[in-house]
C-alpha cells in the first residue's frame, strides 16, 4: 500500500487517487492525478469536520446506502477485508453527505424582495423568445403520388376547421392523432423548412405544400407569442430555487477554502509526484 498523503489521521493511498482520477478526463496525466488528490483531500477534510461535529450514521441510513451500492457495483467484495473496507467507505460517504447538507442549509432563505430586485436589475435575462404553436399534415415520400395527394388536400382546406377535420384522416405522422399538433417551438428548435413556414404565418393561416426530408407538409399556425418579458410571478419560484442553489454552491466553495486555509498544517503530501 503506497501512501500519497495524510490529512489529520486519515491516510490517502495511491489506489484512492487512481480511483478518483478515473472520473476525470486525461486520467493518467499529472494534472488529473493532482486534481484527483485534491478531491480526496477535500473529502478527508469534510470527514474530519463531520466527525468533530458529532455526526453519526444510523443503521437505516447505512442499510439503504448499502443496497444502492450493491445494485451499482459489478463485482461484490471477495473477502472480509474488502467487505469491511466497502462498509467503511459507505459510512464515510453518508457522514460527509449529512455534514454538507447541515452546513449549506444554515443559510437564510432568499426574500421575495431580493428576488424582485434581481429580476428588475437584469431584464434581458428574463426574456422569452418569439415562439409559435403549429400543426401539420404529413404525406411521406414513400407514399405513392404523395405530392399530388398533398396538393389535392390543400386545395380542399380553406380554414382551420377544414384542417382539423382533414388531419386525423390523412396525416401519416403520429401527431395526426392529436390533430397534427407539434407544440410550441422557438426559432432553432424545429426542422428548418417547418420553422421557416411557421414563422412566416400568423395564427389561423395555412401554408402551401412544402417539402422536408420526411415528406410533404401542410402547416397550420394555431398560436404565436412575440418576444416578451417573462412575468415575475411566473418565474419567481424557479428563480428562487436557482438562486438558493447558487448561494449554497458559493457557500460550499468558501467553506472548503476556509478548511484548506485553517487546516493547511494538517495536510501532508507524502509523494510529490501527485502534487500540482
Amino acid at each position: 500500500m503506497h501512501l500519497v498523503a495524510k490529512v489529520f489521521d486519515l491516510i490517502i493511498t495511491e489506489d484512492d487517487v487512481l480511483k478518483e482520477s478515473k472520473k476525470l478526463i486525461g486520467q493518467d496525466s499529472p494534472l488529473a492525478l493532482a486534481q484527483a488528490l485534491n478531491r480526496v483531500i477535500d473529502r478527508c477534510l469534510l470527514l474530519h469536520e463531520a466527525r468533530e461535529a458529532g455526526i453519526r450514521v444510523t443503521e437505516d441510513e447505512f442499510d439503504s446506502a448499502l443496497l444502492e451500492v450493491l445494485e451499482e457495483i459489478e463485482e461484490a467484495p471477495q473477502n472480509e477485508a474488502q467487505t469491511l473496507d466497502m462498509e467503511e467507505r459507505i459510512r464515510q460517504r453518508i457522514v460527509i453527505r449529512k455534514y454538507v447538507k447541515q452546513i449549506i442549509c444554515q443559510n437564510h432563505p432568499i426574500a421575495d424582495e431580493q428576488l424582485l430586485a434581481f429580476y428588475e436589475d437584469q431584464p434581458d435575462v428574463f426574456l422569452a423568445p418569439e415562439a409559435v404553436r403549429a400543426s401539420h399534415i404529413l404525406f411521406r415520400h414513400d407514399e405513392p403520388e404523395a405530392l399530388s395527394k398533398a396538393r389535392v388536400l390543400r386545395s380542399r382546406i380553406h380554414n382551420q376547421t377544414d384542417f382539423i377535420k382533414a388531419c386525423p384522416k390523412n396525416s401519416q405522422c403520429p401527431s395526426g392523432a392529436r390533430c397534427g399538433d407539434l407544440g410550441w417551438f422557438p426559432r432553432g428548435r424545429m426542422i428548418k423548412e417547418i420553422e421557416d413556414a411557421a414563422f412566416a404565418l400568423e395564427p389561423g393561416q395555412i401554408s402551401d405544400v412544402f417539402k422536408t426530408r420526411h415528406g410533404y407538409h401542410i402547416l397550420l399556425v394555431t398560436e404565436r407569442k412575440r418576444r416578451h418579458q417573462i412575468p415575475f410571478e411566473e418565474i419567481k419560484d424557479s428563480l428562487k430555487t436557482r438562486l438558493i442553489q447558487l448561494e449554497r454552491e458559493y457557500f460550499f466553495i468558501r467553506h472548503m477554502n476556509d478548511l484548506r486555509r485553517n487546516h493547511n498544517d494538517q495536510i501532508k503530501i507524502l509523494d510529490p509526484r501527485f502534487s500540482c
